[in-house]
């Protein structure tokens, strides 16, 4: 892989001070000490600049991600929007990056639009939203985080049987631990007694700094959300914000995550070629 298969320049992140060739380096060395994949300089940044440029904190999560990765090789092989399942959660979730960052923050909305629960793949939605996030990481100007809203609207009952523990488990410890970009935020909103329960049933797995930065938001809290939150001028007009529908920041989402196929196969290989 080459410098122009990625969005951003090193040489950017290092004249905005977010890290420097030195610190890069250091983490270039200690990979060569390391089984894990021989990283491009852009995605030692990438992990970098999600750990505040602390390289000890980086190097950890380098260790995490791919031992994480090879954990649940389900979830990252193959993966490209014309995977059949990816296809068919398509037409049941919609994610959406949107085009305003908040304090130097991503936002990712997702939002069910199928709310039959046979159609719903746990799976499938974890390797999607894992690929629309990874695809926010490594665009022009990386973001210093990511908050993710989560809109329970249409979650019911029976969508709770299609909930594997193992792997709400496996995504929390990814998340929090293995992820090259930092969560700053995950707001539930539109809460119902379903979406409740299955919070519930992944507190366990949730550490105490990250449940600080949990928010569970309910139909007639919504005002207060906007409030205290994130404004409206930052929300998509479906969730009650001003900017265009969820639609439209979904299909440019997905010819970004298109472009990024090349990229992912890479990835790919170079975890494959590191299993030798």
């Amino acid at each position: 892989m080459t410098r122009h298969d990625f969005e951003f320049s090193i040489n950017d992140a290092i004249s905005q001070n977010r890290t420097t060739i030195k610190d890069i380096e250091d983490v270039e060395s200690w990979l060569t000490t390391q089984t894990y994949p021989k990283l491009t300089k852009e995605q030692i940044v990438a992990f970098l600049l999600s750990c505040r440029n602390d390289k000890s904190w980086a190097k950890n999560t380098i260790a995490a991600n791919f031992a994480l990765k090879s954990n649940r090789p389900d979830l990252f092989t193959d993966r490209t929007l014309r995977n059949v399942s990816i296809q068919k959660i398509l037409n049941v979730v919609h994610i959406g990056v949107m085009p305003v960052r908040l304090n130097g923050s991503v936002i990712v909305v997702s939002q069910m639009v199928d709310t039959d629960y046979h159609n719903f793949d746990l799976i499938a939605y974890t390797k999607f939203i894992l690929m629309g996030m990874e695809t926010a990481t490594l665009k022009a100007d990386p973001p210093d985080g990511l908050i993710a809203i989560l809109d329970s609207k249409g979650y019911g009952l029976m969508h709770l049987t299609c909930v594997k523990l193992d792997l709400v488990k496996w995504l929390l410890q990814y998340i929090q631990e293995g992820m090259p970009i930092k969560v700053t935020a995950v707001h539930i909103i539109n809460t119902n007694t379903a979406s409740e329960m299955a919070l519930n049933l992944a507190k366990p797995f949730i550490k105490n700094e990250i449940k600080k930065t949990l928010h569970v938001h309910s139909t007639s809290h919504m005002e207060l959300f906007y409030q205290n939150h994130i404004p409206k001028r930052y929300l998509p007009s479906d969730i009650g914000g001003e900017l265009e529908p969820l639609k439209t920041y979904r299909e440019i989402s997905l010819r970004n995550m298109d472009k990024m196929e090349e990229y992912f196969k890479f990835e790919e290989q170079q975890r494959a070629a590191a299993a030798k």
